[in-house]
């Protein structure tokens, strides 16, 4: 299929490795929010609003070409968080590490103590400007998503986490709810998985109440969850997914459906991408980048139920690769975006039989001395034709592209001048 370039943004020295895309000015249009932050402790450094185009709508902190990398989420989100129609944005400052830990390398997980508070901070989207700040918990600096946790019927509270150890609940008016101990991973997953109203957290090894309770816990011995999907089964039974060294299926009482022994499974997504069945599980095996017995990143395609329908192996040196559903053809079936699938290889779209349909090239890859040509990817409808659009980013610049191809529409059955007939 023929592709489009919408838009090339070349960013200057406010590239960064974490975006987020919203309307940031309330015209209507998408926009897009660059995040920098200090490599080695993950604090936020410097947010930039641009439109699609790149023209900068505002900028708070102080923007450095070298605080463009990270090696983990960011807590920053753009939502409409008071309801008032309008997008904020919302990012944690950390209160700085007094005491670190011995344990950490060059990378500042948690500190043995803090000094000052950690803070979440609400912007006013369209011009940057500080609009409330509330406290938290001095350690919960890490990713953070939004949750209805006391049955409003609108996720106006938080989860958030930080690096390995803790999780905690927060209600929209900034107090801990609960707090949870545990092997948090990198990211939870969220729904209502008990029809209460409420949502439920998963991540990876454990299932948490809305009130913190405890639903299941597993062991995670050594290993960590490094991806979690909630996906609704045909017959209306959740299925928890989620990836370390191997795949697993769960129930929601914690019992295991189906494993797949694979090296790593850092990518783990749902979806209904073939018309054989309503929803299936595309998986990323990264394999094994060093050792004697390298293993290849494979892309596989399961059932439900487990059952291997296809894999595809990737390109050598893709131990980076990952993956995004997109809805490129519009409809009801998803395709995938596989993407750093190394070095001298383009990104790819896969349809549900395997094969690939759509190359794409990253225009901005880092000119950092010593950085992997590294880049991350997004979609999102920004084009405004039901399908979705690959948003490439980076601490080089980011650009965006469209399926040039006409949305398939066979029809305008009985057509006439008159409408009301």
């Amino acid at each position: 299929m023929p592709v489009y370039l919408v838009s090339e943004i070349p960013v200057r020295d406010f590239g960064a490795e974490t975006l987020r895309v919203g309307d940031l000015n309330s015209d209507g249009a998408p926009d897009l929010l660059f995040v920098q932050s200090v490599y080695e402790t993950r604090a936020i450094s410097c947010l930039t609003a641009t439109t699609l185009s790149g023209e900068m709508l505002w900028q708070r902190g102080v923007p450095d070409p070298k605080n463009g990398r990270i090696y983990a989420d960011l807590p920053v989100q753009v939502y409409d968080w008071n309801g008032n129609g309008r997008n904020e944005v919302l990012y944690i400052a950390q209160a700085r590490y007094a005491e670190r830990d011995p344990a950490d390398g060059w990378a500042q997980q948690r500190a043995l103590r803090y000094e000052g508070e950690t803070v979440m901070h609400l912007l006013d989207a369209s011009t940057g400007n500080l609009l409330q700040s509330f406290p938290l918990p001095a350690p919960a600096d890490d990713s953070f998503l939004f949750a209805d946790l006391k049955g409003k019927g609108r996720r106006q509270d938080f989860v958030v986490k930080d690096r390995y150890w803790n999780m905690w609940g927060i209600s929209g008016e900034g107090s801990v709810l609960w707090q949870w101990q545990g092997s948090t991973g990198h990211f939870p997953a969220i729904a209502d998985v008990d029809g209460d109203g409420c949502d439920e957290v998963f991540v990876g090894f454990a299932l948490i109440d809305h009130d913190g309770t405890v639903l299941f816990s597993h062991d995670p011995g050594d290993g960590h969850q490094d991806a979690s999907f909630i996906v609704r089964a045909p017959d209306g039974a959740w299925r928890l997914l989620f990836g370390n060294h191997g795949l697993h299926c769960l129930d929601v009482d914690g019992s295991e459906r189906w494993f797949h022994p694979l090296a790593e499974a850092q990518h783990v997504i749902a979806g209904r991408f073939r018309d054989d069945a309503p929803a299936h599980v595309m998986a990323i095996d990264r394999g094994q980048r060093s050792g004697t017995d390298r293993l290849p990143s494979v892309l596989y395609l399961y059932d439900l139920e487990g059952r291997e329908i296809w894999r595809r192996v990737q390109p050598a040196g893709s131990w980076a690769v990952a993956i995004v559903p997109i809805g490129w053809r519009g409809g009801a079936l998803e395709d995938t975006l596989v993407y750093n699938r190394g070095p001298e290889t383009h990104a790819a779209i896969y349809d549900g039989n395997g094969d690939t349909t759509d190359i794409f090239q990253m225009r901005y890859t880092s000119s950092l001395p010593g950085v992997e040509k590294q880049y991350y990817c997004t979609r999102a409808d920004v084009w405004g034709d039901s399908r979705d659009e690959v948003i490439f980013f980076g601490s080089g610049g980011a650009c965006v592209y469209a399926n040039a191809t006409p949305l398939a529409l066979p029809t305008h059955y009985n057509n006439t001048l008159y409408p009301g007939m």
